[in-house]
């Protein structure tokens, strides 16, 4: 009896850090922008651009995880001197809201519903940049609007059908009970205490930007609501790229794509070298020594890139090698 009361205190006082945890989360990272109403849910955006942009505007779609500011704080301010830049928090993530649809974990649910987004918004024939799992948002953008855009970046795409194990926490948020217990107790303390890890993780072989996770607000990511639909994103997203990675060869948009051949998140070899043989006249940078966050370690190669495509300039069809003594030189 002793055993299961000790169990019940300690049950009691994980709601009670969780719950002052979600309160001081929230108070923190407030939304950084505005919200337009999309799919019957409040959509999470920003802004930023010059009084008199050129070439078209640059939507940028971030990937598992995360949230609008790891755009925020890494690609718009540079893009922002000369073109009109938007950012979005994906449905569910960050400050939007999520559909109470059983779709939604679908790439090409979510590129409908910031389609949405963006006509509300005014927004017309964006270029669109998708950053890991927005890589798979972006590329189902380019299927389904292909009208609506005028150039495709996919920066370290999640595209294709990988091998592997669901993580054990993703099936654990499945479980009726027990996943609302391990939502509202564990993942809070757990989750701020694996960050760091899971940051080095993504950035490696290269270094996170001091205090990463504060700037963007990476600790929404523990509460309840996000971290379910995060869990739902990474666990179903496999399923949906087995149809979805068939047509990319009907992809017409100009394309380019940009990988690090040291990425271990993504990996290059069976995303995007096979989305850049499926894609015909698509344009591909691979950057050596480059794990997956580039647009934190090269900015201004991106940065590029994404120029080029809002400035209406032609991809330059096939492989691009940037070696490590290039990108110390550029720097």
């Amino acid at each position: 009896m002793w055993f299961l009361a000790a169990l019940g205190v300690l049950v009691f006082l994980l709601l009670i850090y969780s719950a002052t945890s979600f309160t001081f989360i929230e108070n923190r990272y407030r939304p950084r922008g505005e919200f337009v109403r999309a799919g019957g849910v409040d959509i999470h955006y920003v802004k930023m651009g010059p009084r008199h942009p050129v070439g078209a505007p640059i939507v940028l779609i971030h990937g598992a995880s995360g949230n609008l500011g790891d755009m925020a704080e890494s690609l718009m301010p540079r893009l922002a001197e000369r073109f009109t830049v938007y950012a979005f928090d994906r449905p569910g993530h960050g400050w939007s809201g999520r559909p109470k649809r059983s779709d939604i974990t679908d790439p090409a649910a979510q590129a409908a519903l910031l389609h949405e987004a963006m006509q509300v918004l005014g927004i017309t024939r964006p270029v669109i940049l998708g950053h890991s799992w927005g890589g798979a948002v972006a590329t189902a953008y380019a299927l389904a609007f292909p009208d609506a855009m005028s150039g495709l970046l996919v920066l370290s795409g999640a595209t294709h059908v990988w091998e592997g194990k669901t993580a054990w926490y993703h099936k654990i948020v499945r479980m009726p009970i027990i996943g609302r217990v391990f939502l509202n107790t564990l993942m809070t303390l757990g989750g701020q205490l694996l960050a760091g890890a899971g940051v080095r993780g993504n950035f490696a072989p290269n270094t996170a930007p001091t205090n990463y996770a504060r700037l963007i607000g990476l600790p929404l990511l523990f509460r309840p609501a996000n971290f379910k639909a995060n869990s739902a994103d990474s666990s179903n997203l496999r399923s949906y790229l087995k149809i979805q990675s068939l047509r990319y060869s009907e992809i017409k948009t100009p394309t380019i794509i940009i990988t690090g051949n040291r990425d271990k998140t993504v990996w290059a070899k069976l995303h995007s070298y096979a989305l850049h043989e499926q894609i015909a006249g698509s344009e591909m940078i691979k950057l050596v020594g480059i794990g997956h966050m580039p647009h934190y370690v090269r900015p201004d190669l991106i940065a590029d890139a994404l120029s080029r495509l809002a400035l209406g300039m032609a991809v330059q069809p096939g492989t691009h090698i940037v070696e490590p003594a290039t990108l110390l030189d550029e720097a």
